[in-house]
């Protein structure tokens, strides 16, 4: 059979297609097409959204999802820190660690703890030793005052500071 040629002439059919049995047959009737199913979702005399519809509804659905779950961080966020830390006092303890006596003041308009670094440091600023501590919930425009001993500092540092977020 050459390109172009059709065996039947009626439905330009180029070759034979499937075989239909009873089993096919009632299958294929049990079974209405996609479009035919959406179709009978919706009275006769209701318009039927298009799929440009269908995907506009789930991109506003999500954008206000996003929408709502950014407005719900900043509020849940918005006032807390920023916290200021300042080292008070230090001094080595026996045994090689180093006791530090610091203020933490939260800044923020509520209630909140921070994170706070402390690190000893020698001359040439190399960290001899340093840990992360969380404060105890600080009310808003208040100092609390924190004790930390640093384990394994190698000597007396120079320097102690603290950071905190």
């Amino acid at each position: 059979m050459e390109p172009g040629e059709h065996l039947c002439a009626t439905c330009r059919d180029e070759g034979p297609g499937p075989v239909a049995t009873r089993a096919t047959a009632t299958r294929e009737r049990r079974q209405p097409p996609e479009l035919q199913e959406r179709a009978s979702r919706w009275p006769p005399e209701m318009p039927r959204p298009s799929p440009v519809q269908y995907h506009a509804t789930v991109m506003v659905a999500i954008f206000l999802v996003l929408l709502g779950i950014a407005v719900f961080a900043f509020l849940s966020q918005h006032g807390v820190g920023p916290f200021q830390g300042k080292v008070q006092t230090f001094a080595t303890t026996q045994g090689g660690g180093l006791t530090v006596v610091a203020t933490v003041e939260n800044q923020g308009s509520k209630t909140a703890r921070s994170t706070c670094r402390i690190s000893a440091r020698d001359a040439s600023n190399t960290e001899l030793a340093g840990e992360t501590v969380l404060t105890q919930p600080i009310p808003s425009h208040r100092t609390v005052t924190l004790r930390q001993t640093l384990a394994g500092v190698p000597q007396q540092p120079d320097d102690v500071t603290i950071v905190c977020s």
